[in-house]
């Protein structure tokens, strides 16, 4: 049984990465201040970079901005990270039902279906809810509709099934796919997972917070914040993706 996707256990595992080089820029910057604030302290010969290029005191000064520094490229990789395992998972489930063209052929063909010849008793019951609305024969309609629902009939919103899994091939596309402000939009539109307004919020300000680090304008940004935003994005990926699991991957042979 399935319990969560590839998607999530890559998402998972680059967010655990990206976790591991915060506690250990946390261990090893204040580590190396009190190296360096040591009566003739020398720099440590660095990886990547000429040691001669810097000095102790320059050094001291990257230090002083470190956790503002971490902040920023935390946040920018965590929500970036959760914007792709959203694009990634739509992909994997496309690909669980065999393909994009696959799964329209499979939506269009279960709904086009009953478009055919019907049982006299599934016409019947139909043309009973075939006339112009009408308030008073609301009862009717129920019961009617109760009928039909019980003998297999596709009702409208079945039969626009394939427009939806047409527009979540293209929201799946990796270059021309959803933009993150379609985020909320996705999980509760296209995946049928709730969410609440604390929730929708939360994608906003991060969503926002995201954008003003990618145009400098993050000022203020803790890494406690962006910790925090880490934690909750990977819980919400959880459930999301549980859901996924649960519902959409399925195999469908018929």
């Amino acid at each position: 049984m399935i319990t969560h996707t590839t998607a999530f256990k890559t998402y998972r595992d680059l967010s655990q990465a990206n976790l591991n080089f915060v506690v250990l820029a946390c261990h090893s910057v204040p580590f190396l201040k009190a190296q360096l604030q040591a009566p003739a302290a020398t720099l440590p010969t660095p990886d990547h970079f000429k040691g001669h290029g810097n000095t102790v005191q320059a050094i001291l000064g990257f230090i002083d901005n470190y956790q503002e520094e971490l902040a920023r490229s935390t946040l920018i990789t965590v929500f970036s990270y959760f914007e792709a395992y959203l694009k990634s998972v739509l992909q994997e489930v496309i690909e669980f039902h065999g393909g994009q063209v696959q799964l329209r052929k499979k939506a269009k063909d279960r709904a086009e279906r009953f478009f055919a010849s019907a049982p006299t008793m599934i016409e019947n019951n139909k043309r009973k809810l075939q006339d112009a609305p009408d308030p008073n024969k609301r009862a009717k309609y129920e019961k009617y509709g109760q009928l039909l629902d019980e003998a297999g009939f596709r009702f409208p919103t079945d039969l626009l099934s394939h427009f939806g899994v047409t527009q979540l091939v293209l929201k799946a596309d990796e270059k021309r796919g959803f933009k993150a402000h379609e985020i909320p939009s996705i999980i509760e539109d296209a995946l049928l997972y709730p969410l609440t307004v604390q929730k929708k919020a939360m994608l906003e300000r991060i969503r926002l917070e995201r954008n003003k680090v990618a145009h400098g304008s993050a000022a203020g940004l803790t890494l406690a914040q962006s910790l925090s935003d880490a934690s909750s994005l990977h819980t919400l990926a959880a459930k999301v993706d549980g859901h996924i699991a649960r519902h959409f991957l399925l195999i469908q042979e018929f």
